[in-house]
């Protein structure tokens, strides 16, 4: 502070303040928050990789790892629209809590029924279930809880790191898993990944709460329909939801039956934690280039064309002569989605009202278990087609509806990377 001083008046000038830093790991609570997440994540990841190889290899069919897959993804569907309005009533910072706590068990129950040789295949679905109910809670919780810990102007930031942490989650969990299975069984690759959501569980404890923004005493399903009725009266939000959840359904669940499509190429364990890997290092490199880019009056296009990119390049990968061309055109199709997922969450992030976050981020987060669920449609073609067929149908679907926006939806094509110097409002964690 600048003391000024007269014989007549003292004057006290303070300072001026410091700029709000864009980098979201300047804040220490995000930098805690996103280690804790980290660790989460590669949990969640391992835990894909394994429960695809344990399931084909107690069954050896593509429709059952589909319907494993809808087992985990219907019950998260549901919870999620729901999870989204407990978001925004209660303390998101105990939500995550509970929820990673929850997991760590079930995790280690599954691992427990391997190791001493007494799982069955419905035990498998029971726990596939109640996983997904607590997802449900769990990913409407992140979307509304993180981006409180950062000021606005470093929103987008923390949404590229968010993207960067999942991606990388991929690309070091599924080899190691591969591998670590490989040589030491299912069993080991579930008590690794409850190790991940035990740390999270841990790190909760030194996050600072975040406030309810609505009062407990509404009607639930009162709040909920504000969510939904904001996505449907915004054309834009209504549009970038869409495809996202068709991309994540009909496209990404071919994620849900690679064991069998590597079977397709004579491979093994190892090599669906490599073709994981390819997917993950492509994600990665997507989210970072969406990160530094500025597509200024070109977002919309620039959105619509990385959803192209991972449609087309999944359809080419489907009909590969060989294991190693499948590789790159996976990694290069991921790239596409690493973009198309970062840079379509960061326009909706900075233009949802803050009182409507959990619900209507909540909806949005309904695209990571249409993911999962997608494998039921993936597994499904697949056993009617052939497993190329089950994995390439979806993205033709997806392709066609990414022309139809991009011929009438002109709220998307007209969408631009300005919205940073208008955006208002307290979002730290209070």
């Amino acid at each position: 502070m600048e003391v000024i001083e007269d014989a007549s008046v003292t004057v006290r000038r303070s300072a001026p303040a410091r700029p709000a830093s864009t980098r979201a790991f300047s804040y220490r609570d995000y930098r805690i928050y996103w280690f804790g997440s980290y660790a989460a994540f590669l949990g969640q990841r391992l835990n894909v990789v394994a429960l695809s190889i344990l399931v084909f290899d107690m069954t050896g069919s593509t429709l059952k790892l589909g319907l494993v897959a809808a087992a985990n993804a219907v019950p998260t569907i549901i919870f999620n629209l729901f999870g989204g309005v407990l978001a925004d009533r209660m303390d998101t910072r105990r939500l995550l809590r509970y929820t990673a706590l929850a997991t760590t068990g079930m995790l280690t129950t599954l691992a427990v029924l391997i190791a001493t040789g007494t799982v069955v295949l419905w035990h498998v679905f029971v726990l596939a279930t109640l996983s997904g109910i607590v997802i449900g809670f769990d990913n409407p919780t992140r979307q509304a809880y993180f981006p409180r810990l950062v000021p606005p102007r470093a929103t987008k930031s923390a949404v590229n790191l968010n993207g960067a942490m999942m991606a990388s989650a991929s690309v070091v969990m599924p080899t190691i898993g591969g591998l670590l299975i490989a040589g030491f069984g299912t069993a080991t690759g579930f008590f690794v990944a409850a190790g991940g959501y035990a740390a999270m569980t841990a790190s909760t404890w030194l996050l600072p709460a975040r406030r309810p923004v609505l009062d407990q005493a509404h009607n639930v399903f009162a709040d909920f329909r504000a969510g939904v009725s904001f996505i449907v009266r915004t054309r834009l939000f209504s549009v970038i939801i869409g495809l996202n959840f068709a991309s994540m359904f009909f496209v990404f669940g071919y994620i849900q039956i690679l064991p069998a499509f590597v079977k397709e190429f004579g491979g093994g364990d190892p090599q669906v934690g490599f073709l994981f890997s390819a997917a993950g290092i492509g994600a990665l490199s997507g989210i970072v280039v969406a990160g530094r880019i500025r597509p200024g009056r070109w977002l919309g296009w620039t959105i619509l064309g990385a959803a192209l990119i991972f449609s087309s390049l999944v359809f080419v990968a489907a009909h590969a002569p060989d294991y190693r061309v499948v590789l790159p055109l996976v990694a290069i199709g991921h790239f596409g989605n690493g973009m198309f997922m970062i840079t379509s969450m960061t326009a909706l992030q900075l233009r949802v009202p803050d009182e409507l976050r959990g619900r209507v981020m909540g909806i949005y987060a309904v695209n990571q278990s249409l993911a999962i669920l997608g494998g039921l449609w993936a597994g499904t073609m697949g056993d009617l087609l052939t497993v190329r067929w089950g994995v390439a149908l979806g993205p033709i679907v997806v392709v066609s509806l990414i022309v139809l926006v991009a011929l009438t939806q002109r709220q998307v094509t007209g969408l631009r990377d300005d919205v940073e110097e208008r955006t208002t409002g307290k979002r730290f964690v209070d």
